[in-house]
């Protein structure tokens, strides 16, 4: 059965046509990006707007395809995509067009510790908790104090996606370096970019 054209802008990448459209994830509050060939055999959903998170690289979900597997990829190079239009569908195309068969998702792995393994490179660890327990969560999980007064803190405040990290500087609570609202599923990749951008920080700063 063909798909509908209904409420779908067209673009013609490589001379084949493509749909797509934006939809709401009401339970995570989410748009979603999603583009689909004329003949339904290539399907993408992209979450607009990865470029505004600091902690996690932008990463692309294949529904449907020929050439790869279906799951979650990295993405990159990262584009603007605040706003949708046809030049970032087509750049997104072009990454999937570029993509050799041999390339694999990324394989999901719900830690039971994030904390663990972790380099906190040159912070020192002032608290940690290492039981992740749902009878455990609290607002303090992690606080790392680093040189130049930057302070890494990570807690949990109750709900969907609330682990809360922060990069704080000379303790200004009310003007963070950066905030964001992970779930335990992203939160050891954002606590370890966040660590690097401490440490890059850390290191203009000399």
């Amino acid at each position: 059965m063909a798909i509908s054209h209904k409420r779908k802008r067209k673009i013609i990448f490589k001379e084949k046509l493509y749909l797509w459209y934006i939809i709401k994830d009401d339970d995570y509050e989410y748009h979603y990006l999603r583009i689909i060939s004329e003949d339904k055999k290539l399907q993408l959903s992209y979450r607009i707007n990865q470029i505004s998170d600091c902690f996690i690289h932008p990463k692309i979900g294949v529904l449907k395809s020929e050439n790869l597997e279906e799951g979650v990829y990295h993405f990159f190079p990262t584009i603007a995509d605040e706003i949708i239009s046809n030049h970032n569908v087509g750049a997104i195309l072009n990454w999937y067009d570029n993509q050799e068969k041999t390339v694999k998702p990324i394989v999901f792995k719900l830690p039971k510790n994030p904390f663990e393994s972790i380099e906190f490179k040159s912070g020192i660890v002032t608290h940690i908790e290492n039981n992740f327990s749902k009878v455990n969560l609290k607002e303090d999980m992690l606080q790392v104090i680093y040189p130049k007064n930057y302070l890494l803190d990570v807690g949990w405040y109750g709900s969907m996606n609330s682990y809360i990290i922060y990069i704080i500087r000379n303790n200004d609570w009310e003007n963070p370096v950066a905030k964001a609202n992970k779930g335990l599923y992203d939160l050891q990749e954002a606590i370890i970019s966040a660590i690097n951008i401490i440490e890059k920080r850390i290191n203009e700063l000399e």
